[in-house]
């Protein structure tokens, strides 16, 4: 993959505060500030174009969960403010991100496309709640403009990745390809069941058909109780054929090799350990590479 070169410019020196975000030679101009500043937002030039955006926060019943809305407005300012205050007032909003375009042509039936294309990445990465009462539909581009908002959504993608916000990225991935043979596949074994990893982008990422214990430890952390769940209630692990243990039906991607240890241990694992590769685990194989 070749480089790309992102700006990100703190417009008031606080890296929590208003920044705006540019990739180089694209059109797209993102906006990042957190609901105090939203009256500084709206002095700014780029909250009278026509863009779509994000409202992010923290379900108001349960703070573990993030919440999110996905609009557009022709101005979004406009829309905006209706959020902060009025009728169509969110209270659970705390950050907005704002994507608007550099050159100023983006047309209305454009920004309807994001807002579409941006709702299902957030409903498929399971990693959020919507806020947003009716599912936007999708208009009709032509070929030219609907490769051009692609180009654009590949963008924001970017960007959010970039700034660690993962809301658009699956950590269930449906396989449709088998696992090459070149790539590195880590095992981990416990209590007869076995699991294997790859670590793909920096992602790590449990196999479909890997098995995991069905119970819980004693000692595990609530943390992870709830993980284990969460996997079970999705239908991301489901009770093999012998009713011994779990078995993922898809791949799934973990924050950390720890976590994915923890998922198939039902207890607390240290996975740099845990997680090997031809008799080596994670940290001797950090550490070869490394001599």
């Amino acid at each position: 993959m070749s480089g790309s070169l992102i700006r990100l410019f703190l417009v008031d020196g606080n890296p929590n505060g208003l920044r705006t975000v540019e990739i180089s030679n694209m059109t797209i101009y993102t906006t990042i500030f957190p609901r105090t500043k939203l009256k500084d937002f709206l002095a700014r030039n780029e909250s009278k174009k026509p863009g779509c955006y994000i409202l992010l926060g923290n379900s108001i019943e349960n703070p573990d969960e993030t919440i999110v809305y996905v609009g557009e407005g022709e101005s979004v300012d406009t829309r905006l403010k209706s959020h902060s205050h009025g009728e169509k007032q969110k209270d659970f909003w705390e950050e907005a991100i704002v994507f608007t375009s550099k050159d100023d042509y983006i047309t209305k039936t454009q920004i309807q496309y994001l807002e579409s294309k941006i709702y299902r990445l957030v409903y498929q990465a399971e990693r959020a709640g919507l806020e947003n009462s009716q599912i936007p539909s999708s208009p009709n581009l032509s070929e030219v403009d609907t490769a051009e908002m692609e180009h654009f959504l590949d963008a924001i993608k970017l960007i959010l990745s970039s700034m660690g916000i993962n809301i658009l990225e699956p950590k269930r991935i449906e396989m449709t390809e088998k696992v090459s043979t070149e790539e590195i596949i880590y095992e981990f074994s416990v209590n007869n069941a076995k699991a294997k990893m790859k670590i793909e982008e920096d992602k790590y990422i449990v196999l479909q058909g890997s098995t995991a214990v069905m119970k819980d430890r004693p000692s595990a952390q609530t943390a992870i109780k709830k993980m284990r769940g969460s996997l079970v209630s999705s239908g991301v692990l489901k009770e093999n054929s012998d009713k011994k243990l779990y078995e993922f039906t898809d791949d799934y991607i973990f924050n950390s090799p720890s976590y994915a240890a923890a998922a198939i241990a039902g207890g607390t694992e240290n996975g740099r350990k845990q997680w090997k590769y031809n008799g080596k685990n994670l940290n001797e194989i950090e550490l070869n590479e490394l001599e």
